[in-house]
């Protein structure tokens, strides 16, 4: 189309070019047959100028000022120049110069013309394209938009099959779950079997006891008989002085044997009541957790992070984790989400105490809780859909076991901390307390 729009102006300039020619020509020829020989009548010249000034008022009405300067110019100079030739009675000059002139401004009408219709043409071939490429852009658009959606659809059908195998792998460890709880039953059975036992044993002990208890006061009655013997004189003072030593020697057996039966007594009694203690704690807990609905949501061990966010996500939260082991608080709060929830869970002696927390409340907590001493037991790292989820446990000794038959009680603390990214950083948008007072280091 270009190509085409080219050949047609060069066709119209040799036109305009070769009319040029025969308009200055015909007024040669018309001189050449006068009745005077290089001369020329004065009305010939003006009617040649009004023509050449009215051809460029026309070339000027259709903007050939700017679409044809060059020609238009020439017009304009070739008018001038006739008026001068026609001031100084030239008028061979002034008539072709005004031929001219009007020659000049025919073609820049022409070629103002042509180039406006030009401008039109390429303007519509512009739009024309546009639209051709705007239909190519929206049909890209389309198949990137199938495309997208027969991804999902394979994304969705994958996702229901993972649904699938989890419902599975539940049904499963609920079965499992089942057969722990029955193996669980058993055990605290056998324990309270083992608890019983310890019992009659310690009261055999105790009745032992009691049974050596009465034979000590027996031989203590016997030495005082044999010690007032032991003050008469003669054989009857030896014997009972000899009898009175075996009785002491007696009592001392004994007495070690009593010694020995009370303390082990004593520790089985203990034991009994440290083991019932634990067996009696531990299902309070399980019956607890197992009652309790669940805090955080349920892993589907699914995740749409690529291996190198996770990797931020994890370097993320070992700067948090170290900034708090440091005590480095204000760090530490650099982490969290200006709008982070907290669920806050305090456990006492099998009651649960539950509450939701802001971002201001939990500062507030985090710095009452660092005033303690804590102990990191473990820190564990997890990746659930979009977050990067940290696991601290510590411990806090509250009070300890004032020998090896008394219990350690601890306050323990898990914070379960949930990561997502925010731009180019990981911020705590979700964390989980779970503070369990004066409990054993089970």
């Amino acid at each position: 189309m270009k190509r085409l729009t080219a050949l047609r102006w060069r066709i119209n300039l040799a036109l305009d070019r070769t009319l040029m020619v025969w308009l200055l020509l015909i007024p040669l020829a018309f001189v050449g047959c006068g009745g005077q020989l290089g001369k020329i009548e004065a009305p010939v010249v003006d009617t040649a100028i009004a023509e050449a000034e009215a051809a460029i008022a026309a070339a000027q009405d259709v903007d050939a000022v700017s679409l044809a300067p060059e020609a238009f110019q020439a017009a304009n100079a070739n008018l001038y120049a006739a008026r001068e030739a026609l001031k100084e009675k030239r008028g061979v000059d002034a008539l072709r110069l005004a031929h001219q002139a009007s020659a000049d401004a025919k073609i820049a009408h022409r070629q103002a013309i042509n180039v406006a219709k030009s401008s039109e043409l390429n303007a519509t071939i512009l739009q024309k394209e546009s639209n051709v490429t705007e239909l190519r852009q929206k049909l890209k658009t389309t198949e990137t938009q199938v495309s997208q959606k027969e991804s999902q659809v394979q994304d969705a059908w994958r996702e229901s099959e993972q649904l699938r195998q989890r419902i599975q792998e539940l049904q499963t460890a609920n079965s499992e779950l089942g057969d722990t709880r029955k193996a669980f039953g058993k055990q605290i059975s056998d324990l309270s079997k083992t608890l019983e036992d310890t019992q009659i044993r310690a009261r055999r002990a105790e009745e032992e006891i009691r049974n050596y208890g009465t034979e000590l006061s027996k031989l203590r009655r016997k030495l005082e008989v044999a010690d007032k013997i032991a003050k008469e004189e003669g054989y009857q003072k030896r014997a009972a002085i000899a009898q009175a030593e075996s009785l002491r020697k007696q009592m001392r057996q004994q007495a070690e044997v009593y010694t020995q039966r009370l303390a082990q007594a004593n520790k089985q009694d203990v034991a009994a009541k440290h083991a019932e203690f634990t067996a009696r704690q531990a299902e309070k807990s399980r019956a607890y957790v197992a009652s309790q609905p669940a805090l955080s949501p349920p892993r589907t061990g699914r995740t749409s992070l690529s291996t190198q966010q996770i990797a931020a996500g994890k370097a993320a939260l070992n700067k948090w984790d170290a900034a708090w082991q440091s005590g480095n608080l204000n760090t530490h709060l650099t982490y969290y989400n200006p709008n982070v929830i907290a669920d806050k869970v305090v456990v006492l002696e099998s009651k649960e105490n539950r509450s939701k927390i802001d971002r201001q409340q939990l500062e507030s907590d985090l710095r009452q809780m660092s005033a303690h001493s804590w102990t990191k037991v473990k820190f564990d790292t997890e990746v659930e859909s979009e977050s990067v989820i940290g696991i601290l446990q510590l411990n806090q000794l509250v009070h300890p076991a004032a020998d090896e038959n008394d219990t350690a009680l601890y306050d323990i603390w898990i914070r379960e901390i949930w990561m997502h990214q925010v731009g180019n950083s990981w911020k705590v948008h979700h964390e989980i307390w779970k503070v369990y007072k004066r409990v054993p280091n089970l």
